[in-house]
């Protein structure tokens, strides 16, 4: 039983509920108030999951024109003789989407970079510790 079936039936209320996997909730043995109560429950899930597939076919047709776009965009620059490399990472309610598109080495490999990954790039910190290391060194060494 759809949500709108719910609603014609505003007169009398069922003795079940059609789930989305095919079973039935039986209501027998429930009071008027009860079964209202359920029904409209249920009738409020059915809205939210109908919702939440709307946003997720949205967040999917956005991902795909994104990444559609930078394959256009790759392929045009193979078409004028230039090298690209694209690399495109989206979350969304989907999860996270990570693409490397474009004609290049490292495009093929298809390795993302840890920025664009998310991951926390420690290079300066490493070099910036390397480097007073160094100079206690040197100032322990010369005393």
């Amino acid at each position: 039983m759809s949500s709108n079936d719910l609603v014609k039936q505003s007169d009398s209320l069922p003795e079940s509920i059609s789930l989305t996997d095919g079973t039935n909730l039986s209501l027998k043995g429930l009071n008027e108030e009860q079964k209202q109560a359920l029904v409209m429950k249920y009738a409020g899930s059915m809205l939210d999951l109908q919702k939440k597939a709307n946003e997720n076919s949205i967040d999917a047709q956005g991902i795909r024109n994104q990444i559609d776009s930078h394959i256009d965009q790759s392929n045009k620059a193979t078409q004028d003789g230039n090298s690209a490399t694209i690399s495109y990472t989206h979350d969304s309610s989907l999860g996270r989407t990570e693409a490397l598109i474009g004609n290049t080495d490292r495009a093929a490999g298809g390795k993302l970079s840890k920025s664009a990954t998310g991951g926390k790039d420690n290079t300066i910190m490493i070099i910036t510790i390397i480097a007073v290391a160094a100079v206690l060194i040197a100032i322990f060494a010369s005393g």
